[in-house]
């Protein structure tokens, strides 16, 4: 399974560099920007009133303007910020440490929650709400009513490959049902694949949005129940190539 994964993470990241990578800055908005679109009429936002967004790495699809869209609706958003675990962590277990204990999810209480007034950049260079702010708020997974997920591939049964660190997985696994069923992929229709191979861990998305498509999955449920605390695929380092 791993190497399955790996296999598959190292053929988009090739992607990125002959396809995404080469997309002129106006190619890349038009995309984002026909995604949103899409994404806007999808049963996950009609009655969202705290939606956890996104943003968007080099070689991911810009949510930003999905983002703006759904707070112009009035929408409460919030964004994953990953901090630093205490180097004894795990002291005294065998267990490897849960994802969600270093990822706090912080929604911007602002008209504009993409002012950079509200933003820092964190230890590897990515853009995360700034938990000083007076307009910063921490939620938890169960506050959350629709997730905008960003991947390196999906495939359509909502199946989902990430970066391996398993922050995303640990989130879906304890969303509410109602919530669990408003997940969104977000990302270009060439990251829609055949088959993304999938672990006891992993955990499928609804809907998936592409600048092509807007697509429920066929079969959103994870094909088995995550383990507990089990062990994420750790395969890219943790760096500005995220945590996701």
């Amino acid at each position: 399974m791993t190497d399955e994964k790996r296999q598959l993470r190292a053929a988009m990241r090739q992607l990125m560099v002959d396809k995404i990578g080469v997309m002129n800055a106006r190619t890349r908005a038009s995309a984002a920007r026909r995604a949103a679109d899409l994404a806007l009429r999808s049963p996950p936002f009609a009655r969202a009133k705290l939606v956890l967004a996104f943003r968007a790495l080099v070689d991911e699809l810009d949510a930003d303007l999905l983002a703006l869209e759904l707070a112009k609706r009035g929408v409460r958003l919030a964004f994953p910020l990953v901090v630093d675990l205490p180097a004894d962590a795990t002291q005294g277990t065998s267990l490897p440490p849960d994802p969600m204990r270093a990822l706090r999810l912080l929604a911007i209480d602002a008209a504009d929650p993409l002012n950079a007034e509200h933003w820092i950049r964190d230890r590897y260079g990515i853009l995360a709400p700034n938990p000083e702010s007076h307009v910063v708020r921490r939620v938890s997974p169960r506050d959350l009513d629709a997730v905008i997920v960003p991947g390196r591939a999906f495939d359509l049964r909502g199946a989902r490959l990430g970066r391996g660190k398993g922050f995303y997985d640990a989130l879906l696994a304890r969303l509410r049902p109602d919530a669990r069923a408003a997940t969104i992929g977000f990302a270009f229709e060439s990251q829609i694949v055949e088959r993304v191979p999938e672990a006891s861990h992993d955990r499928r998305v609804a809907w998936t949005a592409t600048e092509k498509r807007l697509h429920r999955a066929t079969d959103p449920e994870a094909p088995a129940r995550p383990a507990a605390r089990e062990s994420p695929d750790v395969d890219e380092p943790l760096d500005a190539e995220m945590h996701k």
